[in-house]
């Protein structure tokens, strides 16, 4: 019995990530994960390693619940306790390397993003609890440092501190959800696309957070040349290039 549990969690580990990386590419895949929703061909999304093992690990820990309730119903509820203990007191490291990114809060976001409508944002809506944001926090920073000039500018906003953000801005903060982390392109001060989308039923459509789904999606080198070329907005109190890598760093850590 137990054997059959644990070939049972293995398959949907499989498929699991199948579908993960069926939903990062275009084509058959990307149409019924969107809901049969029309898209542009892209090329194929793999799952990283981190995903696989993450998704090994979560499922080896219900294996192990399920196994110890059926031996001893003490030792399931001693092992289910000393896990949810482990999931609210370790939390995944929080990101402090160095990156060009503006925070925003409740107060400074619209006006911000109104300040100059020349002015291109990519805005991450990321929670500090999510576990998903915390994986894509060091890509969104590479970005940053890439690609920032004085028409393109990247933001963060904690949605899961500031909840009327995410009420305005329709990005749902369930611990359940699939909409952390958002990203929301906005040109004009008016929201472009966002990823991941939503679907008809009001779920989130399941993407990959990788950087180059990112470049692509966002189509940032088009973007990035674009914004070049613009003149530096007024008021902003943002350099015209990215700083130094050890700079963006110091800057942070003094906030």
């Amino acid at each position: 019995r137990e054997v059959e549990i644990l070939m049972f969690l293995s398959a949907i580990v499989m498929m699991k990530n199948r579908r993960s990386s069926e939903c990062g590419r275009g084509g058959a895949g990307a149409a019924v994960c969107a809901g049969a929703r029309a898209s542009r061909p892209l090329p194929a999304a793999a799952v990283t390693v981190e995903q696989h093992v993450g998704n090994i690990f979560m499922f080896s820990k219900v294996a192990n619940v399920i196994l110890f309730f059926r031996l001893d119903v003490r030792m399931g509820l001693l092992y289910l306790t000393l896990c949810i203990v482990f999931l609210m007191t370790c939390k995944p490291p929080l990101y402090m390397g160095p990156e060009y990114i503006k925070y925003f809060s409740d107060k400074t976001i619209d006006e911000e993003l109104e300040r100059d409508k020349r002015v291109t944002w990519i805005v991450e809506f990321f929670a500090n609890w999510s576990s998903e944001c915390q994986s894509f926090a060091p890509i969104f920073a590479d970005l940053s440092l890439k690609y920032n000039c004085s028409g393109l500018h990247f933001g963060k906003v904690d949605v899961g501190r500031y909840t009327d953000v995410s009420t305005r801005y329709k990005v749902s903060t369930s611990p359940l959800t699939k909409q952390l982390p958002t990203l929301i392109l906005f040109q004009g001060g008016a929201e472009v696309m966002r990823r991941p989308q939503i679907d008809k039923k009001g779920r989130a459509v399941s993407w990959t957070f990788s950087e180059e789904n990112v470049i692509r999606e966002f189509n940032l080198n088009e973007l990035y040349q674009k914004a070049k070329k613009q003149a530096k907005p007024r008021g902003d109190d943002l350099p015209e290039e990215a700083p130094e890598p050890g700079a963006a760093a110091e800057t942070k850590k003094d906030k």
